[in-house]
């Protein structure tokens, strides 16, 4: 066999060798399953999710009375001479009085005039639905007070004691740094319970 017949068998053998791997190739490539390709778990379009609605705002009913008319000048007197109505006074924000004040409510603080300690009362008039969202509020997140006469729940606040009772269809609120057990804060929400009528 000459030198070019046999470069001439190699190139069939090769090119014979390429035809039948590229056969090869393409019936792998047809018995493969098509699929569409996918995103990522982690960049999928969220689903939208429902959302619930928040429930109405509590509306309170406004207080006809006034701070004095509340707890009279005798009753503070009763409970400490020294303390005398802030005519100034504005409750904080955050507070449970800025709250009653949002719900039409009667705000007010009586001062010691020698500590500076301060008692802030706060009543608002509210529906039954609101009052018992309140009440259920009170029982998971304060103490029950049996000793009010009413419905009453005491806690301390950021060394504040915080009381408050429930009368009829009022909320009444008392916060003071001199309100160091239930006891401390009872002739302050007796006071406010007769204010109410």
């Amino acid at each position: 066999m000459s030198a070019s017949a046999s470069r001439t068998v190699i190139a069939l053998v090769l090119a014979g060798a390429v035809a039948v791997g590229a056969t090869a190739c393409a019936a792998e490539q047809e018995a493969a399953p098509t699929t569409s390709p996918t995103a990522p778990t982690g960049s999928a379009t969220p689903t939208p999710t429902a959302t619930s609605t928040a429930p109405a705002p509590a509306e309170g009913v406004p207080i006809a009375i006034g701070c004095d008319e509340l707890i009279t000048p005798d009753a503070i007197y009763d409970y400490n001479p020294n303390y005398s109505l802030d005519t100034a006074y504005a409750p904080a924000d955050g507070t449970e009085a800025a709250e009653v004040a949002k719900l039409d409510g009667l705000t007010c603080s009586w001062v010691n005039q020698t500590s500076g300690v301060a008692i802030e009362v706060a009543v608002a008039q509210l529906s039954d639905a609101d009052l018992t969202a309140l009440k259920n509020k009170f029982v998971t997140e304060s103490n029950s007070v049996p000793t009010y006469r009413v419905e009453g729940y005491f806690q301390l606040v950021d060394a504040a004691g915080q009381a408050d009772a429930f009368d009829g269809p009022y909320w009444i609120t008392a916060s003071s740094a001199d309100f160091f057990e239930p006891g401390d804060a009872e002739p302050i929400i007796a006071a406010a319970i007769a204010g109410l009528g």
